[in-house]
């Protein structure tokens, strides 16, 4: 009897079946075991672990073709594990500026190693290794593979901390730093673009409400004069507008309303939550992300005449269904850590019709979600 052929799974697939979760820095995770059995107390181990942990832990992780794991360090040892799909480079810095890439996979022939350990407090990163397509030796110089579909092009490893990871200890690297520590590994390095680059490359301006934006297009074939429209709108107008807009973490979209529709298009970064007030005094949460699975959504339009800000989803550690109380994720890089979204308006945004929110209205209108609102609607 013929074997039945099995068909290679999709990175939907994957992170579907074992219910990986998006990781702030890149990929998908899932912690799988943390040993309950031995607790180190910071007391007992080296200044840079900030808390009290396990004595290990390990988690699965999937990278998809076209995302990176950010250049970061940590002051445990951090072991790779080549599971299954394409091989997965880990790039290394290291304090005296050399840098070391290893190919995480299974084609031993070839020099790639099934298993990988990165050392204690060792600056690294990881990208697919057929992500790249050539590159100097001294990683001056690199050529992306064009376009690669991050369905069918992935890398499923797994990743083992001893001592545990925590979160408290990750310290993100800046280009900066590493180009004064390799600065001829600034390809690499670049590889890695920060909110000021985003900023810099596409000439965003700060915008009164939060983040950075720039207008894009407005169109100039139909005018529409304030006669022809709803009271609401407070003077003439194009039939339509865009704009780019770049909310770091730790910055919010305050609540405002506009008369027109606003529609949401995810390009790069993180998730970012839109929050919605309605006359009624429900609360609407919507995620504008790439992770359909997970309940994301890579558009979004915020209906006319509604109140409505916006703020990175992974800056909110948990909330209640209520919206009375949520905890903060502890500080995040800006730089590291932001959303890159496109916004569109028909009719076309205008300044004139931007009505701010004030948190005696807000809390009149939706009182159990006072915690949300004075994250939205600061006093100053």
């Amino acid at each position: 009897m013929a074997a039945k052929s099995s068909e290679k799974k999709t990175a939907a697939e994957v992170v579907a079946m074992l219910d990986l979760q998006r990781h702030p820095d890149g990929g998908f995770i899932l912690e799988t075991f943390r040993d309950p059995s031995i607790s180190l107390p910071k007391s007992a181990l080296p200044p840079r672990y900030k808390v009290d942990r396990a004595v290990s832990n390990a988690i699965y992780f999937l990278l998809p073709a076209g995302e990176i794991v950010k250049l970061h360090r940590i002051p445990c040892a951090e072991t790779w594990h080549y599971y299954m799909g394409e091989p997965l480079t880990v790039f290394e810095v290291h304090d005296d500026g050399q840098f070391k890439m290893t190919v995480v996979g299974p084609d031993l022939r070839h020099g790639q190693k099934p298993q990988y350990t990165v050392p204690p407090n060792v600056w690294f990163g990881a990208f697919l290794t057929c992500d790249i397509e050539s590159f100097t030796e001294d990683g001056s110089v690199f050529v992306k593979t064009p376009g690669r579909d991050s369905e069918l092009h992935y890398s499923f490893v797994g990743v083992t901390c001893a001592p545990a990871f925590q979160i408290e200890d990750d310290e993100m690297a800046t280009r900066e730093s590493m180009k004064a520590l390799a600065p001829k590994a600034e390809a690499f390095i670049n590889y890695l673009k920060t909110a000021a680059e985003i900023v810099a490359m596409l000439d965003l301006q700060r915008h009164p409400d939060g983040g950075f934006y720039l207008e894009t297009f407005r169109d100039p074939s139909i005018s529409l004069p304030k006669s022809a429209l709803p009271p609401r709108y407070k003077v003439d107008r194009s039939v339509s507008s865009a704009i780019y807009f770049l909310l770091p973490a730790g910055e919010i979209a305050k609540l405002h309303r506009i008369p027109c529709a606003e529609t949401w298009h995810y390009y790069m970064g993180e998730p970012l939550t839109v929050f919605e007030v309605h006359d009624d005094g429900q609360i609407k949460m919507t995620v504008v992300g790439p992770d359909l699975r997970h309940g994301q959504r890579p558009q979004y339009t915020v209906p006319p005449n509604v109140w409505f800000g916006a703020f990175l989803t992974c800056d909110i550690e948990s909330f209640t269904e209520d919206g009375s109380v949520f905890v903060k994720t502890p500080g995040r890089d800006p730089e590291l850590h932001y959303s890159f979204v496109g916004v569109t308006c028909a009719p076309a945004f205008q300044f004139e019709d931007n009505e701010m929110a004030t948190r005696e209205t807000m809390k009149t209108l939706a009182p159990k979600a006072e915690a949300f609102i004075n994250y939205l609607v600061p006093s100053d």
